[in-house]
C-alpha cells in the first residue's frame, strides 16, 4: 500500500517507505529544490524535490514520496493548492481522517479496493 496518508508527527513510522503528507510551504530554498513544510498537525518537515518549485507556490501542498527520516522526505510527485482553493479547508477533519486511516491500515484494503 504505497498511497498512505500520514500526519507529520508520524513520519518516523514510515522511514524507507512511501507516504503522502499535506501541509503548508513555510520556507523554500533559493533554488526551489527543497522546502520546509508545516504539516496539518504542526510538524515541520524538510522535503527535497526532483524539479524546482515555482517561486509563486504558496498555500497547501500535497507531497508524495519516500520518507528518509522522522523529519525529511524525498518527493516524487506533488500538488499545490492555491489559498483561494483551500480557504475553507477543515484541518481537524483531515487530521481525524488521516489518524483513522493509519489506525485501520490494511483492514480497509478489501473494503475500498477490489481483490
Amino acid at each position: 500500500m504505497s498511497d498512505v496518508r500520514i500526519l507529520g508527527k508520524r513520519l518516523a513510522q514510515r522511514i524507507g517507505q512511501e507516504a503522502i503528507v499535506l501541509g503548508r510551504i513555510t520556507e523554500k530554498s533559493s533554488d526551489g529544490k527543497s522546502a520546509e513544510i508545516t504539516t496539518t498537525d504542526d510538524a515541520r518537515i524538510n522535503v527535497t524535490f526532483l524539479e524546482p518549485l515555482d517561486n509563486n507556490e504558496s498555500g497547501y501542498i500535497e507531497v508524495r514520496g519516500t520518507v528518509k527520516s522522522k523529519s525529511t522526505m524525498s518527493c516524487s510527485k506533488f500538488v499545490c493548492f492555491s489559498p483561494s482553493m483551500t480557504k475553507d479547508f477543515n484541518l481537524n477533519g483531515y487530521n481525524t481522517m488521516a489518524t483513522m486511516r493509519c489506525a485501520v491500515g490494511n483492514q480497509l484494503e478489501g473494503v475500498f479496493y477490489g481483490d
